[in-house]
């Protein structure tokens, strides 16, 4: 992304300010790990889809007055001495360059400045952003800083800004989607050398680290969230992440992974037998699953409701378990189907947006069919993105081999 996507969205977001309110948002700061270290930094989302900058104690400061919008930065200032020890900030001119705000201020100035701004009217309106997701977590910037100036400035309402930027979000412009297809081609190379690394013996952390250096390969340090390899039992655990195990013969591997590109996700899950060949038995559960994949896919359209990717898969999924002889009833699909279909993909991989509102043009989201047989001693789950477009959808993973022809010819080559 360069400096007019995140022009725009300011645009596009303050269209909800009245003349007078201020909007907030920090970047966060690092989180204590042990003795001197801290967790890597991870810049907010909402923070980041609106600058672009990616720093530590760092703020953009939102204005409305007499109708023109304004929009100030306030950022760690540069510091040799310190810079030595943590590495190095960015300059005032970066800033600008990154984000297109110009105005620019050290952060130890921030509270000073919106005194000032507070004080100086009898009513306004403080938007900040409050994550719906983590009310009472410990350390909540957001917060904290609110209650601040509520005990200073109790004339000033508060307001959410959060609802706003997620309802952006979820909607895709050209270059997200740009974006997520450029992780996917790095996801897909990063898959093929999974299905041709596997082999009975492998442990789950060395099919780890080929992923890993697939996508070092690519450009990209880090993958868009822990990967999960999984084989045997811990196939059960939807989110194993001790990745410990070793891979036996006769075994399939479950893969959830994806690589990001400019920040944006992918979340992709695909199976494969370690020996190279499915079995009768694996490959009956899969085609149904298979099924189910893409019988969800084919509904996809603006209009629809997020309620159709969980019904149409369980009773797809119904069907075919019927008949295997696994179930006779709807009621117990529950005992082989366990998680949800869809959820948004964009600069968090379970991305922000909701799912009151039906399907829309340029959303990306999930389609992920899983069954799970434990009397089998098999799970697996087919997880595909998907944009919405004018009249259905396109599957992003499509270069991802899915069938089981395919990935057995893959794993054969």
């Amino acid at each position: 992304m360069n400096k007019d996507f995140y022009v725009e969205n300011r645009r596009k977001l303050a269209v909800n300010l009245e003349d007078g309110d201020l909007m907030l948002f920090f970047s966060g700061e690092s989180v204590r790990k042990s003795a001197d270290e801290n967790y890597p930094f991870f810049t907010n989302r909402n923070f980041l889809y609106l600058t672009g900058v990616q720093q530590e104690r760092t703020a953009l400061l939102l204005q409305r007055r007499s109708g023109d919008l304004s929009a100030s930065l306030f950022a760690l200032a540069p510091d040799p001495a310190r810079e030595v020890w943590t590495g190095r900030r960015f300059t005032w001119d970066e800033l600008a360059e990154l984000s297109g705000v110009t105005q620019i201020e050290d952060i130890e100035t921030l509270e000073r400045v919106l005194d000032g701004l507070l004080a100086a009217r009898p009513a306004v309106t403080l938007w900040l952003c409050f994550d719906a997701l983590m009310p009472e977590r410990a350390c909540d910037l957001e917060r904290q800083f609110a209650a601040r100036i509520a005990a200073r400035h109790p004339h000033v309402a508060i307001r959410n800004s959060y609802p706003l930027v997620c309802g952006l979000r979820k909607i895709k412009t050209p270059g997200e989607i740009e974006a997520i297809r450029q992780g996917m081609a790095i996801t897909a190379a990063g898959i093929a050398r999974l299905m041709n690394s596997a082999q009975p013996g492998k442990m789950e952390y060395e099919l780890e680290a080929e992923f890993q250096s697939e996508l070092a390969a690519h450009g990209q340090r880090r993958t868009a969230f822990p990967s999960i390899i999984a084989s045997g039992e811990r196939i059960f655990y939807l989110h194993y992440s001790s990745l410990m195990g070793q891979v036996a013969e006769g075994e399939l591997i479950l893969t959830d992974v994806g690589a990001p590109y400019d920040e944006y996700s992918t979340d992709i899950s695909r199976v494969f037998p370690a020996s190279g060949r499915f079995s009768q038995r694996q490959a009956d559960l899969y085609r149904v699953a298979y099924e189910a994949n893409r019988a969800v896919m084919a509904q996809v359209r603006p209009g629809v409701p997020f309620s159709m990717p969980n019904r149409v898969c369980r009773e797809v999924s119904f069907a075919g378990l019927k008949a295997l002889g696994l179930l006779d009833d709807f009621a117990d699909i529950g005992n082989y189907v366990w998680h949800g279909v869809a959820h948004h993909i964009g600069l968090d991989t379970h991305d922000v947006g909701g799912y009151d509102e039906p399907m829309a043009e340029n959303m990306v989201f999930t389609v992920d069919a899983g069954i799970y047989v434990r009397e089998w001693g098999i799970g697996l789950r087919i997880e595909d993105n998907v944009c919405v477009t004018a009249a259905g959808c396109e599957n992003l993973s499509a270069a991802i081999p899915a069938t089981i022809e395919d990935i057995e010819a893959l794993m054969a080559s």
